[in-house]
């Protein structure tokens, strides 16, 4: 062969070669990177306080009320930042207080959720002792368990609108700190172990419910679900909004105003006018604006149902023409599933913010749809607020004599 005629010859192999490697380079190019950030990521922590057993029993004491569970150990407080998808499904930073017992190990974990909160800092992550559950979750964590208190979104270091009454944001948050907080105790050599213990008292409640029933439908969650235990939530959304709706007055306006501000801002709407009334409609920013408390923002609101949303609106949730209201107030509505966990709701049959209606409809729905271990805790004669701390007391003792059991 001659020198042109080889040269020929190496071209016939150069050039399928050449295509396979651009080819395999490009497909190399395509394929996904693992993501470097991803939720349930803990960002930081920070150490807060200690507590010791005796000032928590104080703590406890100042409640004037009986709990039968041994306060024994002493607990640092930390407030971690991780990560938790927002309403854009973007992941954002949020913060809570993880409580540790001193000295104690085979740890399970207890996440408890707080009630209807519009001031930011009002939370167990910025001050413990200035919330009902932070006082819980401290009583607990000396009782032995690591106590999780997530602020959800839009509270603590979040500066977001809080997504009020969303159910799967709400779950997410609850459900990513677990992940976060196993994380912290990984790194700290504290001997957290899978038992995990949910509850929660009015959008608390909401909230433990949501995040049970995200928990129970994803098996790779590493967390032994043992108990939960919702405390007067509005379960029943779909209906307890058309409850309050046919009501002359309604003496906690801000939940109701909170409530479809949050899901114009979730589900970008853009119908504030269309849905509150004038003066209201113009001051739903500032009054949301994370600065006020719910007592600030029921003072600027009116009582009356028919001053605070505009005629339109009222028509069109009773009248069925407004499915975009009725849809979303539809998904999130926590009665299409069947609970596995053994479940306590507690509810006070004189509760006049949260109807007590809510929670024996849910658990006779769940009932009537197989549940195996469901019931309702009745508390006698108590308004909402007060009613919250005999739920929280009745919650720590079930969930202390079901891990003494195991």
């Amino acid at each position: 062969l001659n020198n042109n005629a080889m040269k020929r010859t190496d071209l016939k192999y150069f050039f399928p070669i050449l295509i396979f490697l651009l080819l395999n380079a490009g497909c190399q190019r395509d394929e996904p990177e693992e993501p470097s950030e991803k939720r349930g990521d803990l960002i930081s922590s920070e150490f807060i306080s200690d507590y010791s057993a005796g000032m928590i029993t104080a703590l406890i004491d100042q409640f004037n009320v009986d709990i039968n569970v041994d306060l024994k150990y002493d607990v640092d407080a930390y407030r971690i930042i991780y990560l938790t998808p927002g309403p854009d499904g973007l992941l954002i930073p949020a913060s809570g207080a993880l409580m540790i017992p001193k000295s104690a190990s085979d740890l399970a974990a207890i996440s408890l959720h707080h009630g209807t909160e519009t001031k930011r800092t009002l939370v167990a992550s910025v001050n413990p002792l200035s919330t009902g559950e932070g006082v819980a979750g401290l009583a607990s964590s000396s009782a032995g368990f690591v106590a999780f208190l997530p602020d959800l979104l839009g509270l603590g270091s979040s500066d977001i609108l809080h997504p009020y009454l969303v159910a799967d944001l709400s779950a997410g948050a609850v459900i990513d700190m677990l992940t976060a907080g196993k994380t912290f105790c990984n790194e700290n050599n504290i001997d957290l172990n899978f038992d995990l213990y949910l509850g929660g008292y009015s959008e608390g409640g909401y909230v433990t419910l949501a995040a049970q029933k995200d928990i129970e439908a994803d098996k790779d969650l590493p967390f032994n679900l043992i108990a939960s235990a919702p405390g007067a939530g509005p379960y029943d959304l779909y209906n307890t909004v058309f409850y309050f709706l046919d009501l002359d007055e309604y003496p906690e306006p801000a939940f109701m105003a909170y409530l479809f501000n949050a899901y114009n801002y979730v589900y970008k709407w853009k119908r504030i006018p269309e849905i509150y009334r004038s003066p209201y409609a113009g001051m739903m920013p500032d009054l949301f604006d994370g600065t006020k408390t719910t007592g600030q923002i029921n003072s600027a609101l009116p009582v009356k149902v028919s001053d605070l949303f505009t005629a339109d609106f009222i028509d069109g949730l009773k009248n069925g023409t407004d499915k975009q209201v009725i849809g979303t107030l539809q998904n999130n509505t926590l009665l299409s599933w069947t609970p596995v966990t053994p479940t306590r709701f507690y509810h006070s049959n004189a509760d006049q913010v949260v109807p007590y209606q809510n929670s024996v409809t849910t658990v006779n729905t769940f009932k009537n749809n197989g549940a195996p271990d469901v019931e309702l805790i009745t508390i006698d004669g108590l308004q909402h607020s007060d009613a919250a701390i005999p739920a929280y007391t009745g919650m720590i003792e079930w969930f202390d004599s079901l891990r003494r059991q195991r």
